[in-house]
């Protein structure tokens, strides 16, 4: 018979443990409390350490006693007919749980075991579980417990471990995404749940691209502290935030920030639209028209119209500012129907617009367009029964990535520019020009030095007398900017200054020439010339300044000289400028304060005639062009014939510019203008020359005839 080795090393062991009395030291201290039973009448055989304390008796109590009759807090005959259904159904084995105690119970997993044939026994073993199934209880209420308080978040929530699989995500994050819902379930993956999402067009910027969007959103995730925006496909935004967790995990909370982005939104609209006509404002242009720029088809162009509307100010001044407001928003209704998404038009300044279109490059088209804008801008425009006419003038400038018209700020210039010449010639189209560049790069060139020029008090005044030319004498000198420029010698203000204005220097010049008139006057009266003035030109930024006549008088003060002899030059021009209403009330505090007025530049800007008296004007000066040839010139001299009458017959004083020749002095002389200036006296000079033009002239000069008092400027 052959031997089952396997039963045979089972056999050999168990005689060891046996032989070596290994059972009973095992018996007495198991874990369990065990009860061995006879199994013909149930009564204890033996019973462990741990099951005489649980029992409560000693061994020998226990074993003249039942194992029903130890348990008084169970029925015994129902333990009597469980134990005998054990024996009698011949199970291996069998597990139940019994309480046993009052109003707080011990609760014991009951194992039965039968014991081999022939032993007539079988074993008890009993656990208490009481504090294992409180630790469970606690552990399931508290979970339940986070399970409410994550599904009652307001935000999404969701908890992946470390193999990032779903380990729990409350409703809300359900609600969030709607399409990937049904993939929420613990133990799902996270790229399986996107896999999901995507499929079924939940985000609205994966649509047409889900793979690329799939490895960018897994690259955001493996970053467990990130934080992710993203659109939903029903326009919700949503914010994700994550944080790893100890065991490697992490977990993530989404917030709705759709309310936020719309807000954000509403406020660049708001930062980049112009609020009356509801168009685009200047914020931003460039970074647009750089985006616009990129990615075009070959053959286009992104075009940068720049509109300027003719005759607008006649509108404010004829109908009223709200008929300009009327007129403005109709002509950005106009501008805003010429153009669709993603090309648009703005507004950047009071009557200036911009219409940034990408257009096919042909100039001729280019051109068409424009043309047609501004027959649009010329039709009558209706208000409160009556018709408003405007014009418009365009300056054009293509940009084309590499032609040199870089996209910060070129363009724009560019087709400023190209807007200036357009107006030049009145309701025209003009494309900016290669020769037009060369300009702006002076320009740029110059206002640079310009500031450079600054820093270094490159800047002095000269003076140009002005002459009483009955009495003989000299009355006052003009005071004129200069530029000693390191290379190009002196320059005259006329070749700069519409730079400086461009480069916001004009307040620093004005500044710097107010501040040289009242040293002239002081340096006049040290030299015993207490009765000459000096005028200054006044720009219309300046005569707009709230501050003016503080700076006047602050400037007369350091110079201890009087304000009258100080006058104050209006271009003809200002008293059009938009800004007269300001201008007006300066000009009134000036007069008031004790400064003459006079007018420049007369005959050149159409000023009503009403003008003159309305700024209190003291003396007009006579434009060049209109003395210049005038002894030869007909038509001249009834011109200034007329000016000169009007002066006389508003009892204002009258001095002509530019005389360069003896023969257009006497010819004013002759219609009764006596004060004068021009090369022909002397051209303007520096301060130190002053004194010696003054004892030179009138040593050389003597009175033609008798003058009246009226005739001498300065006596009103």
């Amino acid at each position: 018979m052959q031997i089952d080795p396997v039963q045979n090393a089972e056999l050999t062991a168990a005689r060891h443990v046996i032989g070596r009395n290994i059972l009973l030291p095992l018996f007495e201290n198991a874990a369990h409390a065990i009860v061995m039973l006879d199994t013909t009448d149930l009564r204890v055989i033996s019973a462990n350490r741990k099951a005489c304390t649980a029992l409560g008796q000693t061994m020998r109590t226990l074993q003249r006693m039942a194992l029903a009759e130890a348990l008084p807090d169970l029925p015994t005959d129902r333990v009597t007919r469980l134990l005998r259904r054990f024996v009698t159904l011949r199970r291996p084995r069998q597990r139940l749980r019994i309480k046993v105690g009052g109003q707080i119970p011990t609760i014991y997993d009951v194992d039965l075991l039968r014991m081999p044939e022939g032993t007539g026994a079988l074993a008890v073993l009993a656990q208490d579980v009481t504090q294992t199934l409180t630790a469970l209880r606690m552990t399931d209420e508290a979970e339940a417990r986070l399970v409410t308080a994550i599904d009652a978040l307001p935000d999404g929530f969701a908890l992946f471990d470390a193999d990032d699989r779903l380990v729990i995500c409350n409703e809300t994050l359900r609600r969030f995404y709607p399409e990937c819902a049904p993939a929420m379930t613990p133990g799902a993956r996270f790229q399986d749940i996107l896999l999901y999402g995507l499929a079924r067009g939940q985000f609205s910027d994966a649509i047409g691209r889900e793979d690329d969007r799939l490895r960018e959103r897994l690259e955001r995730h493996a970053d467990a502290a990130g934080t992710v925006e993203h659109k939903l496909v029903n326009g919700r935004w949503l914010r994700i935030v994550g944080r790893p967790t100890r065991d490697g995990g992490h977990v993530g909370l989404c917030v709705d920030v759709t309310t936020l982005k719309e807000q954000q939104q509403a406020l660049r609209r708001q930062a980049i639209t112009d609020e009356l006509t509801g168009l685009r404002n200047r914020r931003n242009i460039l970074e647009d028209i750089g985006q616009m720029a990129d990615n075009l088809p070959d053959g286009q162009v992104v075009v940068v119209f720049h509109i300027d509307l003719d005759r607008f100010k006649a509108v404010n001044d004829v109908y009223g500012h709200d008929a300009g407001d009327h007129v403005l928003k109709h002509c950005a209704a106009i501008l805003e129907s010429a153009v669709t998404a993603p090309d648009f038009a703005a507004r950047v300044g009071g009557d200036e617009f911009i219409v940034i279109r990408r257009m096919t490059d042909d100039r001729p088209s280019i051109h068409g367009f424009a043309e047609q804008i501004i027959q649009r801008l010329m039709e009558p425009i209706g208000y409160a029964g009556q018709f408003m006419h405007i014009g418009a003038s365009i300056g054009i400038a293509p940009f084309e990535p590499g032609n040199g018209m870089g996209v910060r700020g070129t363009v724009l210039t560019a087709a400023d520019l190209a807007l200036y010449e357009a107006k030049k010639l009145g309701g025209s189209a003009l494309f900016f020009e290669t020769e037009m560049r060369e300009q702006v790069l002076s320009a740029n060139a110059l206002a640079r030095e310009l500031q450079i020029a600054l820093e270094r008090n490159a800047f002095e005044a000269h003076f140009q007398p002005q002459i009483d030319v009955r009495g003989a004498r000299c009355l006052g000198f003009e005071a004129l900017l200069r530029w000693n420029h390191p290379r190009r010698g002196t320059l005259a203000a006329g070749q700069f200054l519409d730079v400086a204005q461009r480069a916001g220097l004009t307040d620093a010049l004005d500044t710097l020439m107010m501040d040289a008139a009242c040293q002239a006057l002081r340096f006049l009266a040290d030299f015993g010339h207490r009765d000459l003035s000096v005028s200054i030109n006044m720009s219309t930024a300046q005569l707009s300044d709230p501050h003016l006549l503080a700076r006047l008088e602050s400037a007369l003060s350091r110079h201890d000289v009087p304000r009258h002899l100080l006058r104050i030059e209006l271009l003809e021009s200002t008293l059009l400028d938009e800004r007269t209403s300001h201008i007006l009330t300066n000009v009134q505090a000036l007069v008031a304060a004790g400064f003459v007025v006079e007018l420049d530049d007369f005959g050149t800007g159409h000023a009503a005639i009403a003008a003159l008296r309305k700024f209190q004007v003291t003396q007009i000066k006579i434009d060049r062009s209109f003395v210049r040839h005038i002894d030869t010139d007909d038509e001249l001299k009834k011109l200034t014939g007329a000016i000169i009458g009007l002066a006389n017959s508003l009892d204002i004083g009258v001095l002509a510019e530019g005389v360069e020749t003896q023969a257009e002095q006497d010819c004013l002389l002759r219609m009764g203008c006596g004060l004068a200036q021009g090369w022909f006296y002397s051209k303007a000079i520096p301060l130190r020359e002053m004194g010696r033009f003054i004892a030179t002239f009138t040593a050389g000069h003597q009175p033609r005839i008798n003058v009246s008092p009226r005739s001498i400027r300065g006596v009103s």
